[in-house]
This record gives structure tokens, sequence and C-alpha cells, in this order.
């Protein structure tokens, strides 16, 4: 069950290693099913958001790039934090 009180802590976009807001600064509710009641507002990202992100992963599998030249362990270690 999930903690009322508990605080909620990203409400950004993930890209890059780094939460941000969206391009747009567009948000919408996340909405608790039970009470029908605002939990957090979230960004939303949309085609610019995505573009972004795309530009990063591609970025990051560039064959010289500090992600490959990462060993397992350090990638597993990021991917989890």
């Amino acid at each position: 069950m999930a903690n009322p009180n508990q605080e909620i802590q990203y409400t950004k976009l993930f890209i890059n290693n780094e939460f941000v807001d969206s391009v747009s600064g567009k948000k919408f509710a996340a909405i608790n099913p039970a009470t029908g009641k605002v939990i957090v507002e979230v960004a939303e990202g949309d085609k610019a958001d995505v573009d972004i992100a795309v530009k990063a992963a591609k970025k990051a599998f560039h064959r010289d790039s500090e992600w490959r030249k990462m060993g397992p362990l350090q990638r597993t270690e990021l991917l989890n934090k």
C-alpha cells in the first residue's frame, strides 16, 4: 500500500542523465484513482523533448562516448541510481 505522506521527488523528464522541465513547460496531472484527487503535476514531454532525448541517446552510443567506454558495472550503478 502506498504511503500517502510520501514526498514525490521526480516530476521532470529524465534526459541525458538529468531531470529537466519539458521544452514547452507543459505538465499533466497524475490522479489518485481511488479519490480522484491530483497527486502531483508531471512534466509533459512532446516532440521537442523526444528530439532532444534521441540526440542525447545517439551521442551516448557514439564509438568515442564516455558511456561506450564505461564498464558494465559502472553502467549498472548509474542505471540503478
